[in-house]
Formats: structure tokens, sequence, C-alpha cells
């Protein structure tokens, strides 16, 4: 009997652990990952490259099972009825089951980019730093105040203390955390001489500056954007079916609904359902969602699976946000990611976050040998979710 041949597209989080996961399976897989950077990006410390303090950088090949085969290359179609994907040289690459793991990248903001870097794409990040350290006393404008938004803020005014940053946003500061916790960043962004607008929708963007619509134009030297994260356009331009943001839709089995060999995890991905309205985009996401479709593959190939015969359904836990270096914020969430009055704070926070952090590679690691990722399941069923989301409300 022919191996069954699985391609994994994207070597990101949700990639690279669900590789590792499935090469373990005492099947003889063919078991291929597919992506165009040799080196792994820790999207969740592309703050740390601007601030000039990631002291490591791991190669995609180091964090995957030796069973698992590497191909560098940049996928350009997905031909779902042929069961293959077409690669950039023309190339292409047969599956019996499909990974689609491909992850975020950045709106076109409508700019023409001149001083102008996205948060998602490391190579803007090492140009923006250099650039910083040939500036004396640089404006530097954050377009975003996110989770990724507050760190960048904050790891800049830390690192560069002569520079002055402003934080942009449309919303409020902190609008995703407890009332507690959102004092507590706003402290912190003063402390840091941090200037911040709140309810400023950037209208236009300009080489030199970014005009609201109340008309008030708040000029740069830099701008660092961290808004407008999408999904991978692959999907969507390979003629799957996806939401506006470009995530493939899926059902509760992690499963394309039109081609059930094409499975999906991390944040090019949705499934349908009130149940997964929670689900966002991040590490603490991809995670759960890249052992889940192992799984599930396993499971449909008759192997031995945990969690691959049942919907798929994850909870959180925390919001980890770092503060700088020495200072974060760890707040408590139900799990269905709703804020709690309950935080810690400071160089304790600091710590959780960066443990957390390093953990993330080192599940990549470990799942190479035995199944280590701590899957975060639900407590309660998913009918109880409007309970929860009715007495967040109320409040």
């Amino acid at each position: 009997m022919a191996k069954k041949n699985i391609l994994i597209l994207g070597g990101g989080y949700a990639g690279i652990i669900a590789a590792n996961r499935l090469a373990r399976k005492k099947k003889d897989l063919q078991i291929t990952l597919l992506t165009a950077n040799p080196n792994f990006v820790e999207k969740i410390r592309n703050h740390q490259i601007i601030a000039g303090n990631l002291n490591k950088i791991h190669s995609i090949r180091s964090l995957l099972h030796k069973k698992v085969n590497l191909v560098l290359a940049k996928a350009t179609r997905i031909e779902p009825e042929k069961n293959r994907v077409i690669l950039e040289n023309g190339e292409t690459l047969n599956y019996d089951f499909l990974g689609y793991t491909p992850g975020m990248r950045n709106a076109d903001l409508g700019t023409s980019k001149e001083n102008y870097y996205s948060i998602v794409n490391p190579e803007d990040c090492a140009t923006l730093k250099k650039n910083i350290e040939q500036s004396s006393s640089p404006r530097i404008t954050v377009l975003g105040a996110g989770l990724t938004g507050i760190e960048t803020a904050t790891e800049l005014a830390e690192t560069y203390p002569n520079a002055r940053i402003t934080l942009l946003d449309s919303g409020s500061v902190g609008k995703s955390f407890s009332s507690i916790g959102g004092e507590y960043i706003k402290k912190v962004l003063s402390e840091l001489k941090i200037a911040l607008v709140e309810g400023s929708k950037a209208e236009v963007l300009e080489a030199d500056h970014i005009r609201t619509a109340n008309g008030s134009m708040y000029f740069h030297d830099y701008c660092v954007t961290s808004v407008g994260f999408i999904a991978s356009n692959l999907g969507a331009e390979s003629g799957l079916d996806h939401l506006p943001n470009g995530q493939v839709i899926l059902d509760e089995y992690m499963q394309v609904p039109e081609y059930s060999n094409i499975l999906g995890a991390g944040d090019a991905v949705k499934p349908r359902g009130e149940q997964y309205s929670h689900l966002r985009m991040a590490c603490a996401t991809a995670l759960p969602m890249g052992i889940y479709m192992a799984e599930r593959i396993a499971g449909i190939l008759g192997l031995k699976t945990s969690l691959g015969n049942s919907p798929f359904a994850m909870a959180y836990v925390v919001r980890c946000v770092s503060l700088g270096r020495d200072k974060g914020i760890v707040q408590a969430v139900s799990q269905y990611d709703h804020p709690v009055e309950k935080i810690w704070t400071g160089k304790i926070a600091a710590f959780v976050k960066e443990t957390i952090c390093k953990i993330t590679v080192f599940s990549c690691k470990m799942e190479k040998y035995f199944d280590f990722y701590p899957y975060p399941k639900l407590k309660q069923s998913a009918e109880n979710k409007e309970q929860e989301l009715f007495a967040v409300n109320a409040k």
C-alpha cells in the first residue's frame, strides 16, 4: 500500500507542530512541509527585532522531525480538484491531504509604504531598526493599539529613550483587557512618555504624517503598522470559500467542506459557527489548531488519536503582553477569552510572558519526540457560551 502523502503548507506555529505530531504516528506517512522562509518567524517577537534584543533565530529544519521533508519554495496556487499545489518556479507538489497553514499578512493600507513598516514582516522590522539607529531623536508612530501595538510601542520607548513615540488607535487602548488591566497599561505608557491618541481613525497615510478622520495630523519619521492583519490570500485566490479577511472557512472538524482532504489551522482559517466566534489570530490559537489538525488527519486514516474523532474545541486561559523587557501584564480570561478582573503585572508578568514565548518554540521541538503540548480544553459545552456572553455584556 502506497504511503499517504501529507503536505503542510506553511512554516509557522501551526504547521510545524502539526508536522511533528503526524511524523510520530506509527503508520508510514510521507510528510512534507512547504515554506518560502528557511528560518522560523516568531511573530510574537517581531517587536524585539526593532529593539535589537532578539537573541536567537531558529531554522525551520532544526524544529522539524527528521521524517518531515522540508521544501523551501513559494506556493502560488492550490488546485484542489487535482490535489496539488503550484509553486512559483512552476513545479507542483501533489498531496493526499493538505494542511493549510500559511498564516497572516498585512492588509493594503493605501500607502506607498515610504516610511511605513509592517510589524508582521521581519524584514521591515530589521530595516526599521537600522533607520532608527541612524536617527538622533526620531518621531515614531505605532498605528494600532492592540496587543502587538502596545508591545511595539513600549519596546521602542524603552530601547530608544530619545525617540518620540505616538500610539494611535481608532478605539481605546487596552479595550481587550479588564478595567484594572487597561488602567495598568495606560499607566506604563505614561511612565514611558508615550503619546497616546485614542478614538482617532487613520484616514490618510502620507510619507511623513497620518491624518485622522477628525482632521488631526500626526507627523512621523517612521510609522509601524500594527493594524489590518488579514489572512494569506492563497486560499481565496485558489477558489476556496473564505471570509472577507481572507480566512478560509472550515467545518467543526477543521476541514474545508467542499474538499474534505484539505484541513487548516492557524491565522489563515476560521471554523464556522457561533461556538468559534471567539477564536482570534494568535499563537495561542494556532498551536491547538495545529495539534488538532494532525490528530484529525490521523483519525481519518484510522490511526490512534486522542482528539481527532471529535469536533475541534479549545479554551483560552490568559492574555499576556510585554511592556518592555522588565514589565508586563498577564490578564486572566474566561475560556471564551473574555477578561476577568484578575491580573498580574510588573516583573512577574514579564517573566511569565517570556516563559510562554519560549514554551511555544520548545513545544514544537518536544513534539518531535512525544505528545508534549498542553492542549487547553473547554470545561463546559459550547451551549453555555451564550450565557457567558450575556453575563459579560451585562457588566
